[in-house]
């Protein structure tokens, strides 16, 4: 029992002794990394020192003083040259500074770049980036940039760019970041506009136009998240000030779960524009047919896209609409192929949706309040109590050397109640198509482009589109990362024989909307600033 107790004790003192041993070996490493690193100062000093000491002490000859002085005020005026590094730089070695544990706490880890015994940035937390992150040099104007993706499919897009990013950390052998990536992008396009209306004077005016910003967190290689906050440029309802209306919204806000590497099936869920059309366009003004059937709303989407750059995609999608008549259950499938090759990149689908009713240029009419039909949306002018009306899309989209060409068509199914939506007394079923081509060139070496178009619609006179639409537009990056554009747009209105109207407010009758037979001209000029 002597023996057993001894030991015991010997055992116990051992162990107390090896604990402080670890302690005074850890305060001896934190103790010795201090003096390495005030070594590296002190060397680094001295280093400086004695260059500056032999530069003193070795006069250079007149004539190659004079090449030397010279030389270097050729790089201080032009910031191009460069004299000898010695001179105008200092070159040090860095080194990664974390805590090796036990003295923090194991949630908390202040990575930081040290420099001669300072500080230079931490490199710990979310990366925080500029969009496009795979860090590919950007288009000159801005065009790959997130918040320039087509609002259609952009989710798609996305999962696309997602892809890219973690496929490009294993290619050169990098461990994938373990927090989110935050990529940034947003615009600003003020624009200025001139012209003569179907009736009246002609109008000028000066506006803020389109702005946004964009944030897409990649937080893995499977989901991503995505906001874009949107400037509100239209007047307040009640009339006054239009700057008191200068207000940022949630304009799209999804969450993307997908990896093409793995699968070709992806769910998104949000708000966002379904997957109904494309709305491809080079024009400042939006085409009558994303006016006609875009639709902003809050739907699941189960989609496939191809694991290729070229192959077959398709989504089903559900959302709840805002109409009040029967279900509000509301679904849609979108199809197409898209064809990406050395010689041509485009794409070619159909879509439909159960109620076009929900499309923006439906629920809001730019309608003067208290007058004719503003739209199912309107709380002077319209009513939510109508019946859904499906409609169709066909689109084709191609790309070749330098030219492009759009066409579109998209349309009702069959025509609405005449007391929801009418046209000459009958019930209407609006339709548009645009047809669009481009080219491509230089201009004094910077990138421009030509774009001219044909728009056409049927039955949409309640929802204050024109019937014919023709426009050109001429677009060039004067500056990195920016679009200036002049675009001239005719406009012909329905005949001066027409009228159409849509549903009113309870105890209300909205005036008919009348066709003037006229013409309308409008010239657009627009910067657009990209990021």
């Amino acid at each position: 029992m002597k023996y057993k107790s001894a030991i015991i004790a010997l055992a116990t003192l051992s162990t107390s002794l090896y604990a402080t041993d670890n302690q005074q070996l850890q305060r001896e490493i934190m103790r010795l990394q201090q003096q390495t690193k005030a070594l590296e100062v002190q060397l680094s000093t001295m280093q400086k020192q004695l260059a500056a000491n032999s530069k003193k002490n070795k006069p250079l000859p007149k004539q190659e003083h004079k090449i030397k002085h010279s030389k270097r005020q050729r790089a201080s005026s032009t910031h191009k040259a460069v004299g000898n590094a010695g001179e105008r730089f200092h070159t040090t070695h860095i080194s990664v500074h974390t805590p090796i544990g036990g003295e923090k706490p194991e949630r908390y880890y202040p990575t930081a770049l040290i420099a001669n015994g300072k500080v230079i940035t931490y490199i710990a937390g979310t990366p925080v980036v500029t969009s496009p992150y795979t860090g590919q040099r950007p288009a000159f104007d801005g065009s790959d940039y997130i918040v320039n993706i087509s609002s259609i499919n952009r989710d798609i897009r996305l999962m696309e760019q997602r892809r890219k990013v973690y496929k490009a950390y294993e290619e050169i052998g990098y461990t994938p970041p373990k927090s989110p990536i935050l990529a940034l992008s947003g615009k600003s396009e003020p624009v200025a506009v001139f012209g003569s209306p179907y009736l009246g004077q002609s109008k000028s005016d000066l506006s803020l136009g389109s702005n946004e910003l964009d944030l897409a967190a990649a937080l893995n290689d499977h989901v991503e998240a995505f906001m874009a906050l949107a400037y509100d440029e239209s007047p307040p309802v009640l009339g006054g000030p239009r700057v008191t209306n200068s207000a940022f919204y949630l304009n799209l806000g999804f969450v993307n779960i997908g990896d093409l590497d793995e699968s070709p099936f992806y769910f998104t869920a949000g708000q966002l524009y379904a997957p109904f059309g494309r709305y491809s366009s080079s024009m400042i003004s939006s085409p009558i047919t994303m006016i006609l059937a875009r639709t902003r709303t809050r739907p699941f989407i189960f989609g496939y896209k191809s694991q290729t750059d070229s192959g077959p995609y398709a989504a089903a999608y559900a959302f709840s609409s805002e109409t009040t008549l029967g279900h509000r259950g509301v679904g849609g499938f979108n199809a197409g192929y898209t064809i990406h090759s050395n010689k041509i990149i485009g794409d070619i689908g159909a879509g439909l949706i159960g109620s076009i009713d929900d499309s923006q240029g439906m629920q809001r009419t730019r309608s003067a309040p208290g007058t004719t039909f503003g739209g199912f949306g309107s709380l002077t002018n319209g009513s939510e109590a109508v019946g859904k009306v499906p409609a169709v899309d066909f689109h084709a989209n191609f790309s070749f050397d330098r030219y492009s060409l759009t066409a579109e068509w998209v349309g009702a199914s069959r025509p609405f109640n005449p007391m929801d939506l009418s046209f000459n007394g009958y019930g209407a079923k609006p339709q548009a198509a645009q047809l669009e081509g481009g080219v491509t060139f230089l201009v004094f070496e910077k990138p421009a482009s030509l774009a001219l178009g044909y728009q056409w619609s049927k039955d949409t006179l309640a929802l204050n589109l024109p019937e014919h639409r023709l426009s050109g537009v001429f677009n060039i990056s004067v500056w990195k990362d920016t679009v200036e554009s002049l675009e001239y747009r005719h406009d012909i209105d329905f005949s001066a024989s027409s009228y159409a109207n849509g549903a009113s407010a309870p105890g209300q009758v909205n005036a008919n909307t009348l066709g003037t037979g006229k013409s309308a001209d409008t010239l657009i000029a627009q910067i657009g600033v990209f990021f």
